[in-house]
């Protein structure tokens, strides 16, 4: 991701203390549908600004394209859910998801614990 794209979407990456838990989700696009998603992507990502647990946004132009990956940043599992439940609370989130989903052919999510010594904490 370009630092342009970058400032766009996601803050520049900080490190965290204490020790949180972080998300990774990972979407697999319809081929050709990348700038769309990412237009749709920009309004939603305005309804989670407020939160500190933007950590960090990738896509790649080479290798496995149309693939975008989000890491998310909370406390622990219950952060999580609510921050989640919030955002569904707020009014767009959901037209920005019902834009969003019919571009996506697949979706992985996946929890991660830092080790001890990761400055990721």
């Amino acid at each position: 991701m370009t630092s342009q794209a970058r400032a766009l979407y996601w803050p520049q990456i900080q490190l965290r203390k204490p020790k949180n838990v972080y998300e990774i989700r990972s979407y697999a696009l319809k081929p050709g549908t990348m700038i769309e998603w990412g237009n749709n992507w920009a309004r939603a990502i305005n309804f989670r600004q407020n939160n500190d647990e933007a950590f960090a946004g990738f896509f790649s132009q080479i290798g496995r394209l149309y693939n975008v990956h989000h890491i998310w940043c909370y406390e622990d599992l219950d952060k999580r859910k609510e921050t989640r439940e919030c955002a569904w609370r707020s009014p767009g989130w959901d037209e920005c998801v019902a834009y969003t989903v019919p571009l996506i052919r697949e979706m992985h999510c996946r929890i991660m614990v830092p080790t001890d010594f990761s400055p990721t904490q």
